[in-house]
């Protein structure tokens, strides 16, 4: 049994690095950011990380004995990211794990039906507490390995779409609402931020200070489908994140060159001169002013991403 704390926040103006019922509390969220007692420095910069990145030959790469399907980074004692090999799917979706006293939340399940077996064996590996399998958004590239972990057990997956979202975390003003997720001696907190889809979310965690945004703000394009509803959630997670200690802004793929302004072309599966995972709350910040002045979306380079609408 789980449980998580809502918020009603009304409307809010040593290295590791590897390849390889519910009860809801009632108790009045404290105005401040959750204290954490899981603590612990990173184990390495995120910045430097050479991510597996595809290979010009993927028919060659999947023959090859080792063939990787997901790498496995340790950020910290109980935070993991993974990546899903460009040979596997060109999409490279990251996927994130974090894990507390008493169950632990996984951020997706990656772009492809096999690879959700392989993750829930990675994962089981790491820890045996449940599982709370959540979503950034239901794109089919962050849920297709849902059915392995829908089999497999102590591990409870949400449902796709907002309305699934909203029921199963209790949600009672959708999107202005932000929740908690009481993970044992480790508290998550969520925030729609519908746009990109109608069921993103973003993660916060006070642990790795990650905020984890999805598809909504990442290092390459940003496809939005509704404009108005990406613009006010842009606002409100700057608003969100502005008194709450931020190390890192993480998205689910990387889709830039190390050249401001210059991506990958679509489709792509090897991309040998890739930026960094991590963005920053500036990242945020320069999002956020720029779409404010723009009244109707256009094509937008900053360096870092790209604003991509999709009207």
């Amino acid at each position: 049994m789980f449980c998580w704390t809502r918020k009603l926040t009304g409307v809010i103006s040593g290295l590791a690095l590897m390849c390889l019922g519910v009860a809801v509390c009632s108790a009045q969220a404290p105005e401040s950011a959750p204290v954490n007692a899981l603590s612990g420095d990173p184990l390495i910069d995120l910045t430097t990380v050479n991510w597996i990145h595809g290979a010009q030959d993927c028919d060659a790469e999947h023959r090859r004995t080792g063939y990787t399907e997901w790498q496995q980074v340790r950020y910290q004692e109980d935070t993991y990211i993974f990546r899903q090999n460009k040979c596997s799917n060109y999409e490279a979706p990251f996927v994130y794990l974090f894990v507390g006293a008493e169950r632990a939340l996984l951020v997706d399940t990656g772009a492809t039906i096999d690879g959700g077996s392989n993750l829930v064996s990675t994962i089981r590996t790491i820890t045996d507490v449940p599982v709370i399998v959540a979503h950034s958004h239901g794109h089919g590239d962050h849920r297709l390995g849902d059915q392995a972990f829908q089999s497999a057990d102590a591990m409870n997956v949400v449902g796709i779409g907002a309305d699934a979202v909203r029921q199963f975390f209790e949600f009672e003003n959708w999107p202005e609402e932000a929740v908690f997720l009481e993970l044992g001696g480790r508290r998550m907190e969520l925030l729609p931020i519908p746009g990109h889809s109608d069921d993103d979310l973003a993660f916060y965690d006070p642990t790795s200070q990650f905020v984890v945004t999805g598809d909504t703000l990442y290092p390459g394009r940003l496809y939005i489908e509704e404009w108005s509803e990406y613009r006010a959630s842009v606002l409100r997670l700057a608003k969100w994140i502005e008194n709450r200690p931020v190390a890192h802004v993480m998205g689910t793929h990387i889709e830039m060159t190390k050249t401001p302004n210059v991506d990958y072309p679509i489709g792509t599966t090897y991309q040998p001169n890739e930026l960094h995972l991590p963005l920053t709350p500036s990242d945020v910040v320069a999002l956020r002013e720029t779409i404010v002045l723009m009244d109707v979306p256009q094509r937008t380079y900053l360096g870092s991403f790209i604003i991509w609408p999709q009207q």
